[in-house]
């Protein structure tokens, strides 16, 4: 499972392994295990505050192609998310008449939001990050776009096509120019037979692919996509598996939701609600640290805010890449 208690441990000794001037063990410690559901909050806010900065800010928005406004975009449904996520630790109530429920925090929905936010920035480095050309990124982001509207179409009944011709015809032909789009690349016109013909054969179906040193394509797996997010010591392996056994349907996730509103069994929840957050937290920072590999100018906006807020921000994709780029106070 992603970031459990030994995982925790190891990222809070690679942590405490580096030299420091500004920031305390005991900071550090507390940012690491959130404790409460307070700890939870407040630094899933500061990770949420830069987020709704950049959101706002000109750069945030600065585009040159539609696939960089996409990209900013992309940047605002993770915010959303986060978002939500937060808004869900305060817990949901509900009354009817003189009934009332107290606020509750079930877990099952905090990690299927989590997931969520793991899938999205695994798509993201396949789309942006990873692929280190031009025409391999257009290729890819093509084949992104193609699968989404075909899926689209796919899921219109014949009431809906015979109602909205115009529509249909429309994203047809955004489907055909996806394909255009594909084979106008130089890289495309280099590739082997079978390289091109896994491009086909998965236009409008797949698009999870990398591209390999000698230009072939692998599909990647959502289990297996933590491997591309350069994380060390394995701290997220099987991260996406956790995450399917609690946010499904399972036998896990129907006793868990039995046992945790039991009085002696409530601190599972209070367990399993900062390791939730944990989680957003990571995939938060990793993905705002890439995006602004992408957009210079919002790393020049990070670089203004002050050490502690850098640090909440930045923390866990440093730490989990080995990156060192802060400094830590002995204990």
């Amino acid at each position: 499972m992603g970031l459990d208690r030994e995982q925790l441990e190891t990222l809070i000794k690679m942590i405490k392994a580096r030299g420091v001037k500004q920031l305390s063990f005991e900071e550090v410690q507390k940012f690491i295990q959130l404790d409460t559901l307070d700890d939870c909050k407040q630094y899933l806010r500061v990770m949420l505050d830069f987020y709704f900065d950049v959101i706002k800010s000109p750069e945030g928005r600065k585009a040159t192609s539609y696939i960089e406004d996409d990209r900013n975009i992309w940047m605002q449904t993770l915010f959303s998310e986060g978002f939500h996520f937060l808004s869900l630790l305060d817990g949901i109530g509900y009354n009817k008449g003189i009934d009332r429920l107290n606020p509750i925090i079930d877990p099952s929905v905090l990690f299927s939001i989590a997931r969520r936010i793991y899938e999205s920035v695994i798509a993201f480095e396949l789309l942006f990050i990873i692929p280190n050309s031009e025409d391999k990124r257009t290729i890819l982001y093509n084949l992104f776009m193609a699968h989404g509207l075909s899926e689209r179409l796919k899921n219109l009944d014949e009431k809906m096509r015979s109602h909205n011709p115009e529509r249909v015809a429309e994203e047809q032909k955004d489907i055909d120019e996806c394909l255009k789009e594909i084979d106008s690349t130089e890289l495309y016109s280099k590739l082997d037979q079978q390289t091109k013909n896994i491009i086909h054969n998965a236009f409008g179906k797949k698009f999870r692919y990398i591209f390999k040193e000698d230009n072939s394509l692998e599909f990647v797996n959502y289990d297996d996509a933590d491997n591309l997010l350069r994380i060390k010591n394995d701290i997220l392996k099987g991260t996406y598996s956790y995450f399917s056994l609690h946010g499904h349907p399972s036998y896990v996730s129907i006793f868990q939701f039995r046992d945790a509103f039991k009085n002696d069994n409530r601190a599972d929840t209070s367990i399993m609600a900062p390791h939730a957050t944990q989680c957003v937290l990571a995939f938060m920072s990793i993905f705002i640290v890439d995006y602004m590999k992408l957009v210079p100018e919002i790393k020049t906006m990070y670089d203004k805010l002050e050490e502690p807020r850098r640090f909440a921000i930045g923390m866990y994709e440093d730490a989990m890449r080995g990156e060192k780029k802060f400094k830590l106070l002995e204990k």
